[in-house]
Formats: structure tokens, C-alpha cells, sequence
């Protein structure tokens, strides 16, 4: 019996970590970070899939805020931002997709866990973390409508 009971933990400890080590049920964070000169906030609301949203953040010149979460099957945090004092320049974006695609082209790996985007006067950036450099994926929009770019 003992010996029964220790092979099952075995396998159980195993299998979960096999488990932590596919995308689906893997840690994973959103940081949005303000780069806005000027010592403008950011206003940020976010929402994962239909689910209820965040509160809305008013973010500090170079504060930075995260979500933290599991990745599980279809997994999709979209978030809206404005740019402060007037907040009329706005930006909508899918800010995580839980797809390896998008991990990888959008976010640059999952080392470390986190899809870093960052709000600077001329558009919303995104880090690459294999090489650690920002890349423009939207420019500031001042229509009320909202565009998805992924």
C-alpha cells in the first residue's frame, strides 16, 4: 500500500508539472506601462473575453500596472486606454490571446511570463522579450470607434 501511495504521488507531482509546462493552465501577467511625456496619466480599462471588467486605473507618468492570470483555452484580455489630460486619444487592443502565435510574434517568448506594453505620445508599443526592444503596434486613435488589430 505505501509503496502504491508514493508511486501515485510521484506521478501526480510529474504530471502537473508536464501540465505547468504546456501554455494552458501556465502563470502569465499583463503589465501596461506610461511613457507619456509630460507627466500625463494613462486611463486604462481592461476585460478578459465577456467577463467583468477592471476598474478603471488612472496610471502615472512611468507607473506601470499588471494583471496577473492563467492561461486557459481561449483566453483573450482586451483593453481600451487613453491618453490624459483630455483623454480623447484613445487606443482598444488585445493585449493577451492565450495562443503560442501570438506569445511569440506579439509578446517575444514566454521568458519572462509577461506581455509588456507600453504608452508613449505617438502610439502604444509592445515588448519583444527575446531582445528586449518596443515595438509600434497602434498608433492613438481619436475617433470614438474601436479597431482590433489582432
Amino acid at each position: 500500500m505505501g509503496k502504491t501511495l508514493i508511486c501515485f504521488f510521484f506521478l501526480f507531482f510529474f504530471s502537473v508539472q508536464k501540465i505547468d509546462s504546456l501554455l494552458v493552465f501556465r502563470r502569465f501577467n499583463i503589465s501596461i506601462w506610461n511613457r507619456l511625456s509630460g507627466g500625463k496619466k494613462l486611463m486604462i480599462n481592461c476585460r478578459q473575453g465577456k467577463g467583468e471588467a477592471t476598474d478603471v486605473v488612472f496610471l502615472p507618468f512611468n507607473g506601470q500596472w499588471t494583471i496577473y492570470f492563467r492561461i486557459y483555452p481561449r483566453t483573450l484580455i482586451w483593453c481600451n486606454i487613453w491618453k490624459g489630460p483630455d483623454y480623447v486619444q484613445h487606443a482598444h487592443f488585445n493585449a493577451f490571446i492565450g495562443k503560442e502565435s501570438f506569445i511569440h510574434n506579439v509578446c517575444g517568448g514566454r521568458k519572462p511570463n509577461v506581455c509588456l506594453w507600453q504608452a508613449q505620445e505617438d502610439g502604444v508599443y509592445v515588448r519583444n522579450n527575446a531582445v528586449g526592444t518596443f515595438k509600434l503596434m497602434l498608433k492613438w486613435d481619436t475617433n470614438i470607434s474601436t479597431n482590433i488589430l489582432f
